[in-house]
């Protein structure tokens, strides 16, 4: 169950990543589930395995995800200001 809910995970990043036109993708799809892996768990485990719930719930949690994800799933961005911002509004700094 486990083994298949990783490769589940990999498929809905690699198909979000490649549906995206990402640049992420360029770095390599086993990179991206790295980065995603632990937020899928925490975030969206109740989706497992629907991949196109997955890739939804990482993208309403923008603002939750680590700085790797985030990076994955939102290439465009802005790269770190565009993290910090959301963990700003998160922890409820101004």
């Amino acid at each position: 169950m486990y083994r298949n809910s990783l490769q589940l995970i990999g498929v809905a990043l690699v198909a979000f990543t490649i549906g995206g036109g990402g640049a992420a993708f360029a770095q390599g799809s086993m990179q991206q589930q790295n980065a995603c892996r632990p937020d899928v768990f925490r975030l969206c485990g109740s989706y497992i395995p629907d991949v196109g719930e997955i890739v939804t719930c990482l993208k309403g949690n923008e603002a939750r995800l680590s700085e790797p994800c985030h990076e994955v799933m939102f290439p465009d961005h802005g790269g770190h200001e565009t993290y910090r911002r959301a963990t700003q509004l998160r922890s409820g700094e101004q």
